[in-house]
């Protein structure tokens, strides 16, 4: 008997996840589009979650997964990341 699975994986247009807590709607925080990474990035991205839902600075600059960075206009320039 053959067997076989399949699963969707989330990826972002650049290639980066998004870790943020969107000032937009209160104590929600996201952490999505790691392209098949979350397994190696799950215990930072864990942390940095916490942070950010208590309300603590996050240990590490988090600017380049903020979900705004998909917003049109915010700097001009096409997303970049891990591919390309």
């Amino acid at each position: 008997m053959s067997r076989t699975w399949t699963g969707l994986i989330d990826l972002t247009p650049d290639g980066l996840p998004v870790i943020d807590a969107p000032r937009q709607v209160e104590g929600l925080v996201v952490a999505a589009g790691f392209s098949g990474h979350g397994f190696c990035l799950g215990p930072v991205s864990g942390a940095l979650c916490a942070d950010l839902a208590l309300g603590r600075t996050p240990r590490h600059d988090l600017a380049p997964f903020e979900l705004a960075r998909f917003a049109q206009g915010r700097d001009g320039a096409a997303p970049r990341g891990l591919h390309g």
